[in-house]
């Protein structure tokens, strides 16, 4: 039994001293100031995860990859990224329901589930990767009006400086959003959500609706001959897994909704719910744009109205468009390069649409979406982990402001990396690393599911029971092979940093305690090698002593201690035990110089003083044994102690008094024995191996 008044931190209790998910809820929820905004499943989670995963990608490179990978390997690379998407999205919801889960995403995922030192590392890069990918998607941005301007001849300056500052000015805007607090960022979302939404039934409704003149620049209507002609690869300078690579940062969106589990109403129910749906409602609508594209667009179009086809020479044109009375063959002459159709327009999705406006806007929502969703997320991440202070130095960025606990200095450190990165205003320079970042992360959260089970910690029990730990294994596999697919420099790069980190911290040894998976693992395999050594007998190479040693507490016979100590000297096993006995539903101490060979028959046992003084009644009855001497009955014994609870046990003849008569006859050693066992069990009490 341990006697501990708990102080509860600001936030929970330390070292793992934590209430139950049940108690740490209400407790939480108790605390929280009136007007605390709380989101959804939909605006919290669903929303956020759907603006990340379709982005830039959807409109400006989904066209290129039908055309390079055609409709079935297109369709094959949309599946293979849902795949580790699906599976990353099921051992979160794992994850997140088997407790309580506060603020900091990822990162307090895996740093909950496998300990401080993966989790340390993750969060930090998670962090710095989110604030990098504020950078990429600003610069996607103003590189798309630049392009815009550059049309006009509007450019300010040149297209380099004209990037820099229209992507310092959309950075400073978004901070502005995201300061002003969750629910006006939140409301923003909606509002770029809406303006996505309809730029992509724009798309869907104009490639029903064929138009003439844009025949010569390759968009006809839906034609089996089109598809079957674009059903099958037509790879120029690319691979298989160099389009898969490019393709994939779109589905680095899935733990948008996460990374503000701290501002869920239901974390627990909102995670499962809104990942998994935004994952199924963006994989369908990536097919339906490779199927739909690949069967109304042609791979290559001169965008001339005069490459038509006389009703003479159509028998020895085999092009797709010759049905329709254009012939493209030219385009595929060397040195000899068409402008339009699958392979060369990025925009090939604003010509198919029905207003081509309404997808410039589609593409400034999915950047903008993207870049805000991020710029809230770093510095959520960077504040949980600020507060487990884990690396030094930065825990004032761990301070929350307002009713919703902003990290208003996280956010301006975000500002700042974001603004370094959109001067370099170049993005294929920053965006290769990100997602190797973002699927590190990825790869952590699988192999803590699958590393959880694997231990078979009674703390395991997640509500959410549609995953399995072979399954988690399998994607976290997948992740990594897909970092070195995607880039294997930045995957090596990053793999350098986890482990960097993942030493330092391993060095530091945080005080921190959150029950992890790593824990359980090392105790289940203690536990098994200790049953294995016991069936194998001792030999005189391998003999290490063993001392049980009976000393009470330990601080109270040093010298023995010192003895032992002398024969193990840390490399044998040395246990220091203390017997207990139950008496009336109590643990109380025997002391063996009272109680040594004789018995205690059970008597009303007083509850240890919450005060520095109690009185009380107490029974206590003790045959000796060997001796003449007559059974005491120690009743209408009062005791008096001025000692406070919590000190370790000194002394009893001076704190303790015995106010009440003593018994008529017995042994006054006996009497004084009895009167120190009774301060003993009131008031103090170990922790202690018991045997």
């Amino acid at each position: 039994m341990i006697c501990s008044s708990q102080e509860p931190f600001e936030d929970g209790f330390p070292n793992g001293d934590e209430l139950t998910p049940a108690e740490e809820a209400a407790a939480k929820e108790a605390a929280e100031p009136k007007g605390v905004v709380k989101f959804g499943w939909i605006k919290g989670v669903l929303v956020r995860c759907m603006l990340n995963i379709w982005g830039v990608m959807l409109f400006i490179r989904m066209t290129w990859i039908v055309g390079q990978a055609g409709i079935a390997l297109a369709c094959v690379i949309v599946c293979m990224a849902s795949i580790v998407t699906t599976i990353t999205g099921l051992s979160t919801s794992a994850i997140a329901t088997n407790g309580f889960v506060r603020g900091g995403g990822a990162y307090y995922l895996i740093s909950r589930s496998l300990g401080p030192e993966f989790g340390g590392s993750i969060g930090l890069i998670f962090a710095f990767a989110n604030a990098v990918a504020v950078a990429m998607y600003v610069v996607g941005f103003a590189e798309t009006v630049v392009e815009l301007l550059k049309g006009v001849d509007a450019l300010m300056t040149d297209e380099i400086n004209d990037i820099r500052i229209i992507g310092t000015i959309t950075v400073i805007v978004l901070l502005g959003i995201s300061v002003a607090g969750m629910e006006w960022e939140a409301k923003a979302q909606i509002v770029l959500l809406v303006v996505l939404v309809t730029a992509i039934v724009n798309y869907f409704i104009g490639s029903f609706i064929p138009v003439q003149s844009k025949e010569s620049a390759g968009f006809f209507r839906y034609d089996a001959q089109i598809m079957w002609e674009n059903i099958g690869p037509d790879f120029r300078g690319e691979t298989f897994f160099s389009v898969f690579a490019i393709f994939f940062p779109a589905a680095t969106g899935i733990l948008a909704g996460a990374n503000i589990s701290g501002d869920l109403a239901d974390p627990q129910m909102a995670i499962p719910k809104g990942t998994l749906l935004a994952i199924l409602i963006t994989g369908i609508v990536y097919l339906g744009v490779v199927v739909s594209t690949g069967s109304c667009i042609v791979r290559d179009a001169s965008g001339n109205l005069n490459d038509t086809v006389s009703s003479q020479f159509m028998a020895n044109c085999t092009n797709a468009s010759c049905k329709f009375g254009f012939d493209f063959s030219s385009c595929r002459i060397s040195g000899n390069s068409c402008r339009y159709g699958l392979q060369n327009d990025f925009q090939v999705m604003s010509l198919v649409s029905g207003f081509s406006p309404i997808i410039s806007a589609g593409i400034f929502s999915a950047t903008l979406s993207s870049a805000l969703a991020s710029l809230v997320s770093a510095p959520k991440v960077f504040q949980a982990l600020c507060k487990d202070n884990i690396y030094p130095y930065i825990g004032i960025f761990a301070k929350g402001y307002g009713k919703n606990n902003e990290p208003l200095r996280g956010y301006i450190l975000t500002f700042g990396i974001a603004l370094a990165f959109i001067l370099i205003a170049e993005l294929n320079t920053i965006a290769p690393i990100i997602s190797n970042f973002f699927l590190a992360s990825y790869a952590l959260i699988n192999f803590s599911v699958f590393h959880a089970s694997l231990a078979n910690s009674p703390g395991w029990r997640p509500s959410f029971k549609y995953y399995n730990m072979w399954v988690s294994l399998a994607g976290a596999i997948l992740c990594c092979v897909v970092m070195f697919v995607i880039n294997w420099a930045a995957a090596l790069l990053t793999n350098v940093i986890v482990m960097a980190l993942y030493i330092y911290v391993s060095h530091k040894k945080p005080d921190v305690n959150w029950g992890s998976s790593t824990q359980a693992l090392t105790y289940q395999q203690a536990l098994s090698h200790t049953l294995h050594l016991s069936a194998v007998e001792d030999h005189v190479k391998n003999f290490r002593p063993q001392c049980l040693v009976m000393t009470g507490y330990p601080n109270s016979r040093p010298a023995l201690l010192d003895l032992v100590h002398s024969f193990t000297k840390n490399v044998g096993l040395m246990i220091c035990g203390h017997v207990r006995m139950w008496v009336a539903g109590k643990l109380v101490p025997i002391s063996s110089s009272l109680w040594a060979g004789g018995r205690v028959h059970p008597g009303q046992v007083a509850s240890p003083s919450q005060g520095n003084t109690q009185t009380t009644k107490h029974t206590l009855i003790h045959t000796p044994k060997g001796n003449s001497e007559l059974p005491i009955n120690l009743t209408g014994m009062s005791l008096n102690c001025g000692r406070k609870p919590e000190y370790p046990v000194r002394t009893h003849a001076c704190t303790c008094k015995l106010h009440a008569e003593r018994p008529p006859t017995g042994n006054r050693t006996q009497d004084l024995l009895a009167e120190r066992e009774q301060c003993y069990q009131l008031h103090h009490c170990a922790a202690l191996i018991v045997m």
